[in-house]
């Protein structure tokens, strides 16, 4: 059961596209993790406000696609929200090494970024939506969380609700659990008319939200035909928002959890030395 709902959760895309589009960047990265697999990511800097420290974008591709081919939209991303994206491979996909799975999504360095946990937003779409919670729900004092068409568990999609519950231990990505532990501030998108990814999933997941960002829901929208614009626009709004509270919460040397919603003060630097940030996911 739990190979099943693996292979239905991480359908690797045919490699030799765009292992070919990932070597011909110049903002290509191989990360080295602590299991010793190689991993794969672009650091997308936003020239036009190098100067400013922009907010960077943590972004967790969805299933059946890889890093090359989530690249124009992690592009367009940088350019209409203004801020710098890192977007990374999953182990097992194009030119990154090991097998696919929830244990192995990634774990890297981050310490040279240098990077505060108030200028990171971390944002998953589909599948993606698995390990941004993941890290969310483990790591306080973050700018913000994006969630569009997130799953409430892998085991959601593809079995029935009941069935889903009665095999709790086979199931990957358990939002509907971990979601209750994230304190940053999250904006959720998803289509009303989604089947592969259904409206429920949202529905269950928002109301356990303790940091609620006024949601996006599009009406007659599915899975793969999310309007580009209105979820950018959306996206853009979310990370002026965030941009402005940190303006207002540094301005005068706060901390992000001096945000009552924001945490409990618990591990105020997200990227401190070697930072394993999806080291496993938990189960």
């Amino acid at each position: 059961m739990q190979s099943t709902i693996n292979a239905v959760a991480f359908p690797v895309p045919p490699r030799s596209w765009s292992a070919a589009v990932l070597r011909r960047r110049s903002d290509l990265i191989l990360l080295q993790t602590a299991s010793g697999e190689t991993t794969a990511a672009v650091h997308i800097v936003n020239r036009r406000r190098a100067d400013s420290r922009p907010l960077t974008i943590l972004y967790s591709h969805a299933n059946a696609e890889d890093l090359g081919l989530s690249l124009p939209f992690a592009d367009v991303l940088s350019r209409f929200c203004g801020c710098d994206v890192l977007a990374y491979e999953y182990l097992g996909y194009s030119i990154s090494s090991g097998e696919p799975s929830e244990a192995g999504c990634l774990e890297y360095l981050l310490d040279d970024c240098g990077l505060e946990p108030h200028r990171v937003v971390v944002y998953g779409r589909s599948i993606g939506s698995g390990p941004t919670v993941d890290v969310a729900s483990r790591t306080s004092g973050l700018g913000g969380m994006i969630l569009q068409s997130p799953i409430a568990s892998a085991g959601h999609v593809v079995l029935p609700e009941q069935m889903a519950k009665a095999l709790a231990g086979f199931d990957l990505f358990k939002n509907y659990e971990k979601i209750k532990d994230v304190t940053c501030r999250t904006l959720m998108i998803h289509g009303r008319a989604d089947t592969m990814v259904p409206f429920e999933h949202a529905q269950m997941l928002f109301p356990e939200l303790r940091n609620q960002h006024p949601p996006l829901w599009i009406d007659g929208a599915g899975h793969h035909d999310m309007p580009d614009d209105l979820c950018l626009n959306a996206v853009a709004n979310f990370v002026a928002y965030i941009e402005e509270r940190n303006a207002k919460l540094y301005g005068r040397a706060s901390s992000p959890d001096d945000d009552p919603a924001d945490g409990d003060g618990r591990g105020h630097w997200l990227f401190g030395g070697v930072a394993a940030l999806f080291g496993g996911g938990g189960s």
